[in-house]
């Protein structure tokens, strides 16, 4: 081979060279400058799952700092249904295991995805089955789930989360933001086969926490009313019930029991109608419990005196009306008309009120809106105007009927005479605090104003207090301590057809020790099926069993000077 052949012969392949690398170096920049973002989002999509990551959802404690709602970590399974090489065999082994519709998982399993949820939040069983199976193309991501180790206890109250982390009712709802805390996004990264890395930079975001919340719930008193309502109500095979305990001095729930219960670990297995908070969300007539109401208005404006007379014959005529008394009185006082319940004496006295000033001590005393409480689906008080109501409507409103109020709206309004006639705000929080334990709100008693003078419902009390002594709340006393309280039995409204005659509220609300009171407790029973379906029979004896589980524990210790006859007596009907 000549030399000059040989070098063309180097020429040419350098040159072959050469042009190769050029052509690799413009398909580089090309890629790298021309194409590299679309390159890059190709990459990413295949790889890379931008989720929003819940979480960890704040605790709910007691007043003494008892967990009641708290969130627990999970797993969650997916799919990577490009990467499913038999969907229908995946399927037919997942079905029976979490218990879902094979049909329904084949079709996530389908899907032209590359991530799919296929159930949120297992139990720790199936977690467990689903990893036995080793199954290439599914996998599990950590999440929160909200627990209630309490089970009942407080459930109207706490209300529950949602599969999406969400507060749907009670205290879950309303202070959804607070607990459930900033909403963060990260990309989550996955491995050949689908399977998504968790980034130890990323484990941050799952460290962080919503708010904590402090209630002003104490679950000792909360158990006790809970347990007391459900007894009475099974005992007289009642409709349902409800029973509040609050401190009349600063606002404060300690607690809030409704019947029938559910448990919010299973809140879709129960019928709405067990989940309705019937202490702030039932309207009903009030019976004889407002009458406490009627008279701060009369002493307040100084238009009777408890030692004022009146006459009772079983009965009055108001226009073409007739209101009856569960017995004649015959001569009756007024400090008698309330503790012996007389229909009668209340009708005459209140006659002394002109419709527009009694109407302002409703509005004063909180009973015409709403209270406020910071819980969801609190119902208003429903009354109407002075200008509308009719000839007999001051007559039937001085015993409690005509108008409509909540339970929480009756406990307020007698907690403002036993608070020496100040309202106060119904408080059922106390604290919330970030996930560094710092508190950032902080809620305090309330005054929202003045009702009666303080002399007033001084002597309201008093009232109050013969009329568990003596009248027709007997069955609530406790031997050593001095009560304050007021029975109802209220016949209920049936549609349109006016009252009805074999359905009733029975009711009770008193407070002690009246000369200083420390509880406010509020019983509700609705339709009680007994012949003896009087507030004084029913509701009173529920009062005394919750005080005498809850005094002890509060230390609120007897008088040895306070003794009652036994509380077997017969009850004073209304």
């Amino acid at each position: 081979m000549s030399v000059k052949t040989y070098k063309e012969r180097v020429v040419v392949g350098f040159g072959i060279i050469f042009f190769i690398a050029a052509i690799l170096i413009c398909r580089l920049v090309y890629i790298q400058l021309l194409s590299g973002q679309k390159m890059k989002e190709l990459a990413s999509a295949s790889q890379d799952k931008l989720m929003s990551i819940e979480m960890k959802r704040g605790t709910i404690y007691d007043c003494c700092q008892q967990e009641l709602a708290v969130s627990v970590e999970v797993d969650s399974l997916y799919a990577s249904p490009k990467e499913t090489k038999c969907p229908e065999a995946v399927a037919d082994k997942l079905a029976p295991i979490i218990q879902m519709n094979r049909n329904h998982i084949l079709t996530l399993l389908k899907k032209k995805s590359s991530f799919v949820w296929i159930k949120r939040k297992l139990t720790a069983r199936e977690a467990s089955q689903i990893v036995k199976l080793n199954l290439p193309s599914v996998g599990f991501i950590k999440e929160y789930k909200r627990r209630y180790p309490k089970g009942e206890l407080g459930a109207h109250i706490l209300g529950f989360a949602g599969i999406d982390n969400c507060g749907l009712e009670g205290v879950e709802l309303s202070f959804d933001k607070s607990l459930k805390g900033p909403t963060k996004s990260i990309v989550l990264t996955r491995d050949a086969n689908g399977h998504i890395i968790v980034d130890k930079k990323n484990m941050s975001f799952f460290s962080d926490k919503g708010c904590d919340i402090t209630l002003t719930i104490d679950e000792v008193i909360q158990y006790a009313a809970e347990t007391e309502v459900r007894k009475s109500c099974v005992k007289y095979n009642a409709l349902g019930g409800c029973a509040i305990v609050m401190n009349p001095k600063t606002g404060e729930i300690l607690a809030l029991a409704s019947y029938p219960v559910y448990n919010p670990n299973y809140f879709s297995s129960y019928p709405a109608h067990c989940r309705r908070n019937k202490a702030i969300a039932d309207v009903l007539e009030p019976g004889s419990t407002f009458k406490p109401l009627i008279a701060s208005c009369l002493l307040e404006e100084g238009v009777i005196s408890p030692f004022e007379e009146f006459y009772c014959h079983g009965q009055v005529y108001v226009g073409n009306k007739i209101i009856h008394c569960a017995h004649v009185h015959d001569k009756v006082s007024f400090a008698d008309v309330i503790a012996e319940s007389c229909n009668v004496g209340m009708i005459q006295s209140t006659k002394r009120l002109s419709p527009q000033k009694l109407y302002s001590y409703f509005d004063a005393f909180g009973v015409t809106k709403p209270t406020g409480i910071e819980l969801p689906g609190e119902e208003g008080g429903i009354l109407s105007k002075p200008s509308r109501w009719s000839k007999i409507s001051m007559a039937v409103l001085s015993i409690g009927q005509g108008i409509s109020t909540t339970p929480l709206q009756m406990s307020l309004a007698l907690a403002a005479i036993a608070n020496d006639g100040i309202l106060m705000k119904p408080m059922i929080v106390k604290t919330i605090r970030d996930s560094k334990n710092k508190i950032i709100k902080s809620y305090q008693p309330t005054q929202v104003r003045r009702v009666v003078s303080l002399n007033t419902a001084r002597n309201i009390t008093k009232l109050l207090r013969k009329a568990v002594d003596e009248g027709t709340g007997v069955k609530a006393q406790i031997d050593g301590y001095a009560i304050a309280g007021k029975t109802g039995t209220a016949q209920k409204v049936v549609d349109s057809k006016g009252y009805s005659k074999d359905k009733y509220i029975a009711s009770f609300i008193g407070y002690l020790p009246a000369d200083d009171p420390q509880l406010l407790i509020t019983v509700i029973i609705d339709e009680p099926k007994t012949s003896e379906y009087w507030g004084g029979t029913v509701a009173a004896p529920v009062f005394r069993e919750i005080s005498k589980r809850v005094l002890p524990y509060l230390h609120l210790l007897p008088d040895s000077n306070i003794r009652h006859g036994s509380s077997t007596q017969t009850v004073v009907k209304e």
